[in-house]
């Protein structure tokens, strides 16, 4: 593959996928670059989103939104994208590789693709508590946001798991939903501070400061035990992780200079999402909001919305597929 396109959006999560349905609606060559199973594809149901009232699954999500760019012609690439350089004219050469499990043979390895505008849309990655099969429980009985997941809460047993103030802090919002729960700050070197102990005094919440050993529950959707490492068993419903993020996936934006907060997130114009370098747009959850997916779909939608801008103001304009055009003006 050494092709030019319109745009090309590394990402293929739900930010990237809606940028990439607008594009290919504008009639831009859009090609989405995605290595598969992000932090969206793991997310067993969404229940906040419109139009889903019985909630749907983040794989089921992604596999539409798939679905219907390309019905609009964008196309996809299952690689993992290894180099992006901006050139001198202001196109970018992207360099982009198999997963590693998937190479079979040697010149099937290496894509080079060219492309006029680009969408970073590689999000992020949860860091998960520190037990064995925690990806059995992870989205069933492991939850990690209480604007998304709070709600599944409510009037439950639950176990915040975090370090020091930030766990403390995450359960008084939790208070939203239920009044019993228990904190187990894992960072052995981190109290709470002393203000925060008083209010978690307020509402009965027991602190337990020790490392995790294990979980264990009959179902996927319901631990019943926490067992710290020195053997102490928590009774409880569901376990609550305030870790944080482990990683904020922006290496592609700092190899091409694009600015960031000190924690990784790319800053973006708040009204069209493009970054500090021309022509790089950002999206998701890569670019610092309230991590939801509606959000991210938003960013989507607003960056597509000005990279068109972007493209018909280089005095560009898309090709039309006549064919399709006869076919529509046929059925109409």
């Amino acid at each position: 593959m050494n092709t030019l396109y319109d745009v090309v959006i590394i990402g293929g999560g739900a930010g990237g996928l809606q940028s990439a349905i607008h594009m290919g609606r504008y009639g831009w060559k859009t090609l989405v670059i995605d290595r598969g199973k992000g932090r969206t594809f793991y997310s067993p149901v969404y229940h906040n989103l419109l139009g889903f009232p019985e909630g749907i699954s983040g794989a089921e999500l992604l596999m539409r939104g798939k679905k219907q760019a390309k019905k609009y012609g964008v196309e996809f690439l299952n690689k993992i994208v290894i180099d992006v350089i901006k050139d001198e004219s202001g196109m970018f050469t992207i360099t982009a590789q198999r997963r590693k499990e998937f190479r079979e043979h040697s010149n099937l390895e290496i894509s080079i693709i060219h492309t006029r505008k680009l969408v970073i849309a590689t999000g992020i990655m949860d860091q998960h508590p520190n037990v064995p099969n925690v990806y059995h429980w992870a989205g069933y009985s492991i939850y990690y946001c209480p604007d998304c997941d709070g709600y599944e809460l409510r009037n439950k047993r639950v176990v915040v798991v975090g370090k020091g103030d930030g766990v403390a802090k995450k359960a008084l919002m939790l208070l939203n939903w239920t009044r019993n729960m228990t904190i187990v700050n894992v960072d052995t070197h981190s109290a709470i501070s002393p203000n925060l102990l008083a209010q978690l005094s307020d509402y009965n919440i027991t602190i337990y400061q020790s490392e995790l050993k294990e979980f264990s529950g009959s179902s996927r959707d319901r631990i019943e035990k926490v067992i710290l490492q020195d053997g102490t068993e928590i009774v409880t419903d569901l376990v609550f992780s305030s870790l944080g993020m482990y990683s904020v996936n922006s290496e592609l934006g700092s190899k091409l200079g694009i600015k960031t907060l000190d924690n990784g997130h790319i800053i973006v114009d708040a009204r069209t999402k493009e970054t500090s370098v021309r022509n790089v747009w950002a999206v998701g959850d890569i670019v610092a909001h309230s991590q939801q997916v509606m959000i991210a779909m938003g960013d989507g939608a607003q960056a597509a919305i000005w990279i068109n801008k972007s493209l018909r103001g280089d005095g560009l304009l898309p090709q039309i597929d006549l064919i399709d055009e006869e076919a529509i003006l046929t059925t109409n």
